[in-house]
């Protein structure tokens, strides 16, 4: 199988067989291309135009153009005509934002203006409205609206953009509001030292409240103080109900017995109220707190949202009350009561009330899903699990079609090189300028080349999830198999990891950290290595794969063989998992999964452990991955 860690040289240039001339000639333009790239910039127009003729046909030629030009920013016309002729694509932006702001520089705004196309960039959206202010037609008034909604945001904007403040402030007096408003953007969740700063622009009467914000953000226990809030303004309120929100999670009875203080506070609006009681009925059932109850009815009905719906029916799970799990979900809207989470969990309702037709009736419709919960009925009925696939519907014609896509040509050859950025830049380029059938063209032709990677973020794209050859391809099959067998875990869990973690991305990097393939801590490669590992090295596939099923083998020894806790931990770590072990009365397998209050864990116990099943069939393992749940208890008493 082809690797894209060792892809130098071994991609196809196209799906059809190509003649040894052909292939001499590509690798020559390939050579040449690499040379001309690292020369260009500084090279003469003659010796660039001799350049450009040598590369004529290959597809990344442009790519030589562009960086030409980079160097050549006062050449317009050319520079015009390029960004015309690549519009939208990778080479857009490079040449498109340095030209534009030489054109500022240089004081040519009808120019810039007539080829800015607008951006999320702030530092060019600042140069843009000083453009629009050199014009003659300026609307002065919508132009400073513009920026004040750039200047208030919750980071501290580029310095470029300082002038074009102190012009907006100079014309119309700063406003508190305006002040407050990005004091509380950087108190919820943005950048918390800006507030500093901004407390200086405040008349010295508000001033206060940029400590209080700043106090809050640092510790929401604050607002519990008896003299905390003085009173003065109605704005504290934003703070009161910024402040509940965190500590209920904290500390629920700190934070009741201060919401019960403000109960009857009238310049405390309905709309604070509720997202208050929202986030507190949402937070004490995530706890499993027996006061749940008294907050969801407080809510109205419109209020219902898949979240609170998550939390009403996990609420009723914990206490394993199942008349009124059956309640909580014949009381959803049809749309949301239709989901095939609820619809087994009315299922397992009506199940344990002995209603054993009417359950088996919805078992059976929910086990034709590929889903965690329709794997799960399926192993209850003693059925098979349901695949459900169903290839892309791509003819041969459509495939040589795609193939022939410039945008498609520029990433095998970037693929070819080695280079892994460039080409996904020029895939996802492809996504967003071609029809839906032409992307389910480009998942099949991503497929042939093993980049599984892009075949599987082009069908979700497309939103087609049956072709699960496609979805969950056998990459790596060798080496999982071997290594797996190796640390004495299953291959396929090994694989449904892997896919969840990284899609088969060899280069995958988290925000946090991980690494590769099975998404690898540094710090967990050198606790499973017993020795200092560079971090660098868990791009490389085999290694990532060795480190990464040695350490599901240490879960599943940590969690006494428990596969589901195995793999929460592998999410979300040994310790946090132990936390969230009932101590008393175990629950069902099931149960505990749906109430793991975090979120992201929840989803991903659910995803592996479908792919795993998944997997199993596809390696033609005879092993039901659910069978062995259906009497699982998680809880002091089980394992």
């Amino acid at each position: 199988m082809k690797r894209l860690t060792i892809f130098l040289g071994i991609f196809l240039f196209s799906g059809a067989a190509v003649s040894a001339s052909i292939d001499e000639q590509l690798e020559q333009q390939r050579k040449l291309f690499l040379q001309v790239e690292r020369q260009v910039s500084s090279a003469p127009r003659a010796q660039v135009e001799i350049w450009l003729e040598q590369l004529r046909g290959y597809p990344l030629h442009p790519y030589i153009q562009q960086r030409w030009l980079q160097r050549r920013l006062n050449d317009h016309d050319e520079i015009k005509t390029f960004l015309t002729t690549h519009q939208g694509s990778p080479m857009d932006w490079p040449l498109r934002r340095p030209w534009l702001m030489n054109l500022a520089s240089s004081q040519q705004a009808e120019l810039f203006l007539t080829h800015f196309p607008g951006s999320s960039d702030a530092e060019l959206s600042c140069t843009a409205l000083q453009q629009q202010l050199r014009t003659k037609a300026a609307d002065k008034k919508l132009i400073w609206r513009e920026v004040e909604a750039l200047w208030t945001v919750g980071k501290s904007q580029p310095k470029s953009c300082d002038p074009l403040f102190s012009q907006w402030r100079q014309a119309e007096p700063l406003r508190a509001e305006v002040v407050l408003r990005r004091i509380q953007l950087s108190a919820e969740g943005g950048d918390v030292g800006l507030i500093r700063y901004l407390k200086t622009l405040l008349p010295a009467d508000r001033q206060y409240l940029a400590d209080m914000w700043q106090q809050v953000r640092t510790n929401p226990a604050v607002i519990a103080q008896p003299r905390f809030f003085p009173g003065k303004q109605v704005i504290e309120r934003d703070i009161l109900a910024y402040g509940l929100k965190g500590l209920v999670w904290r500390s629920p009875d700190q934070a009741i017995q201060t919401w019960q203080r403000f109960a009857s506070d009238p310049y405390f609006t309905k709309a604070q109220r509720l997202d208050v009681q929202r986030q507190f009925a949402i937070a004490l059932a995530s706890k499993g707190d027996s006061r749940t109850d008294d907050w969801m009815r407080q809510l109205p009905a419109d209020s219902l949202d898949s979240s609170l719906a998550q939390w009403q029916v996990g609420h009723a799970l914990r206490e394993l009350n199942w008349p009124k799990v059956q309640q909580v979900i014949e009381n959803f809207p049809p749309a949301l009561a239709a989901d095939v989470n609820w619809r087994y969990w009315l299922a397992r309702a009506l199940e344990e009330q002995d209603q054993k037709a009417a359950a088996e009736a919805i078992f059976r419709e929910v086990a034709q899903r590929r889903h965690f919960y329709g794997f799960m009925a399926a192993a209850k009925l003693g059925l098979p699990p349901s695949l459900a696939h169903n290839p892309v519907p791509v003819s041969d014609e459509e495939l040589v079609l795609i193939q022939q896509h410039p945008a498609v040509q520029r990433a095998q050859e970037w693929l070819a090189l080695g280079r892994l950025t460039e080409a996904r830049r020029e895939w996802n380029h492809l996504q967003r300028s071609v029809t839906e059938p032409q992307k389910l063209a480009a998942a099949k032709l991503a497929g042939k080349l093993e980049w599984h990677e892009r075949a599987i973020f082009t069908l979700a794209d497309a939103g087609y999830w049956d072709d699960v050859e496609l979805r969950f391809p056998l990459a790596y099959k060798e080496e999982i198999q071997r290594f797996a067998s190796n640390a004495k875990v299953d291959s396929g869990w090994a694989m449904a990891i892997a896919r969840r973690e990284s899609s088969f991305m060899p280069d995958a990097n988290s925000p946090v950290g991980a690494r590769g393939l099975m998404q690898i801590m540094p710090d967990t490669a050198n606790y499973i290595a017993k020795k200092r590992v560079q971090a660098s090295t868990l791009y490389n596939p085999i290694t990532n794969i060795d480190y990464g099923t040695d350490y599901l083998n240490y879960l599943m020894r940590r969690n006494d063989g428990n596969l589901i806790m195995a793999t929460a931990a592998y999410n979300a770590g040994y310790s946090r998992v132990r936390q969230w072990i009932p101590q008393g009365q175990p629950l069902p397998v099931d149960v505990w999964v749906e109430t793991i209050p975090f979120r992201e864990t929840r989803e991903y116990v659910k995803a592996v452990m479908a792919y795993y099943q998944i997997y199993n069939i596809r390696l033609n393992e005879p092993i039901d991955v659910f069978q062995p749940l259906l009497g699982m208890q998680i809880g002091t008493a089980g394992k």
